[in-house]
């Protein structure tokens, strides 16, 4: 799998979000600390020491966690001492950019090392197809390793479970965040979200010709597989369309897919703003926060900034509604990012230790308080959370993540192939956004460059 050009800014803007804003708790603390040696104070173990396994049982070891730059890696390093106390593991963290790390982590790997022994997966479809991943249902299993019903895994989202789920059935890492595509509304010029598609073309229409904002919709339109290709995808997953399908096939030109981009086509031409085709996360972003778009359809992590006073003009003039339906149907598209163990790593039953540790239901409520979002229900139930985050929009949120279906995404994103359909789907919803060409024949053109790419 290919992470979206825009997930990789999404990641740095994140840090920025951690620093002024709600969240900043996580940044003053992890400032304060040495990042190789985890930095902060333990706290009080009982949460964790409930488990009915004994956390001292690999004592003595020493882990190297290889992370790019993340909020949720903020969020956690300030808790490191915690896990050390609690199980006598040191644990090092390998904090790279992101550019970096991505371009590092596949040379370790590939060259056998053994380190890092716990790493933050850019590319979930590479690293099973290269082996560089442990499977860990064998972890999970184990009692020696894990109480099961301490770690309570049906409590991860149904979403996040499926996205680590690879075709044989095996599991080969941890979901560690949770975002979602969903309507972020000026609230100051609507009652409501819209709740279908038609509403919605009608809705931004009006809200461009009223004058008030330059836009009445944000959406990307760059012509990407990292840009305009997430949110149209929702737009198709919600029209019962698929990009690849589940045999593999490419399916751009499927009736539900090509009416799905004529929907996306038809609403940026509709209520969209001037310039759209090279629009990606950090344009969106830039106008609703400055108030010149009514709306946007994209990723929940927008709304920490949005919340911001001194990042948003509309921090207390905004809201957050459920993605709009199609014939009753909405799903909306997804991201989950990962930990996995190097296959290659001497320190297995220690790394599995702290990654169970790391996503744990007490960790992931820490967590979420320092601004990351776990993607388990009670992070996200989290008071503390949802104050940050906003009461209405995390409620909001939730359900969205309850009950989103991500095996759409995970058979088009975690396909190796996905760059070269991406890019070519991509094309074609960039083509009827822009031009008067229809979305099927865009995308009929399209389709024969995914088939011949998936062979």
């Amino acid at each position: 799998m290919s992470i979206p050009a825009s997930f990789s800014r999404r990641s740095a803007l994140k840090l920025g979000v951690a620093t002024g804003s709600v969240f900043a708790v996580s940044s003053l603390l992890a400032a304060c600390s040495d990042p190789s040696e985890g930095g902060g104070s333990a706290a009080n173990t009982d949460s964790w020491t409930k488990a009915n396994m004994d956390w001292k049982q690999q004592a003595g070891a020493t882990l190297v966690f290889g992370a790019s730059t993340h909020q949720w890696i903020t969020a956690l390093q300030p808790h490191l001492p915690t896990f050390e106390s609690l199980t006598g593991i040191k644990v090092r963290l390998d904090v790279a950019g992101e550019e970096q790390f991505n371009t590092k982590l596949p040379v370790d790997l590939n060259s056998g090392s053994p380190t890092p022994d716990i790493f933050m997966v850019p590319s979930y479809g590479q690293a099973v197809g290269a082996k560089w991943l442990e499977p860990l249902d064998d972890f999970l299993s184990n009692t020696k390793l894990t109480d099961e019903k301490w770690f309570d895994d049906t409590e991860i989202f149904q979403s996040a479970r499926d996205f680590v789920t690879w075709k044989d059935g095996t599991r080969y890492g941890m979901p560690i965040t949770a975002e979602v595509q969903t309507t972020i509304y000026r609230s100051d010029l609507l009652k409501s979200a819209p709740k279908t598609f038609d509403e919605l073309e009608t809705v931004v229409a009006r809200l461009k010709s009223e004058g008030k904002v330059d836009a009445g919709i944000a959406l990307r339109g760059k012509p990407t597989a990292g840009a305009i290709a997430w949110p149209a995808a929702g737009y198709v997953f919600s029209y019962g369309g698929y990009l690849i399908d589940p045999d593999g096939k490419a399916a751009l030109d499927s009736p539900e897919t090509v009416a799905a981009v004529q929907r996306y086509a038809d609403v940026l031409k509709a209520g969209g703003p001037a310039g759209v085709s090279s629009w990606d996360w950090l344009e969106i972003n830039t106008a609703m926060q400055q108030g010149r778009a009514g709306m946007m359809q994209d990723s929940t992590n927008a709304i920490p900034d949005l919340r911001n006073p001194d990042k948003s003009t509309i921090a207390d003039k905004f809201a957050v509604g459920a993605f709009p339906s199609q014939d009753g149907r909405s799903s909306p598209n997804l991201w989950h990012w990962i930990v996995g163990l190097n296959s290659k790593g001497k320190n297995k039953d220690a790394a599995w230790l702290f990654l169970q540790w790391a996503t744990s239901k007490p960790t992931s409520i820490l967590l979420s308080t320092n601004g990351a979002t776990p993607p388990r229900t009670s992070a996200w139930e989290n008071p503390s959370f949802a104050e940050g985050f906003g009461k209405e929009a995390a409620e909001t949120v939730l359900g969205q993540l309850k009950a989103v279906d991500s095996k759409p995404m995970v058979a088009a994103w975690m396909h190796p192939k996905w760059p070269q359909v991406g890019d070519a789907f991509a094309r074609a919803a960039n083509t009827a956004v822009t031009s008067g060409t229809s979305a099927k024949d865009a995308l009929a053109d399209a389709q024969k460059a995914a088939a011949q790419a998936l062979g």
